[in-house]
């Protein structure tokens, strides 16, 4: 019966500290679940690490920041190309 009791007591206090980051974010101290993080910074990173144990994924990681360039300078995504 104890262990039910502290079962439930600990999906209370989860929903509870849910609650209280979503009051957080709300009002914009942190980012948490609805805004999101920003993955900018790290999957660059990634995508270079990633570039040096697979150098023909090199071309794709170009090719991604290149379209990312073009949307950014128009505003307008970049149209879609058909896979080879």
């Amino acid at each position: 019966m104890r262990l039910v009791l502290w079962m439930a007591a600990g999906v209370v206090a989860l929903l509870v500290l849910d609650r209280l980051l979503l009051a957080m974010e709300a009002r914009g101290w942190i980012n948490y679940r609805r805004n999101g993080l920003s993955r900018g910074g790290a999957m660059y990173h990634t995508l270079q690490l990633s570039a040096i144990f697979h150098p023909g994924m090199e071309h794709s990681i170009e090719a991604k920041y290149e379209e990312r360039e073009a949307q950014d300078e128009s505003g307008d995504p970049p149209p879609r190309t058909p896979a080879p």
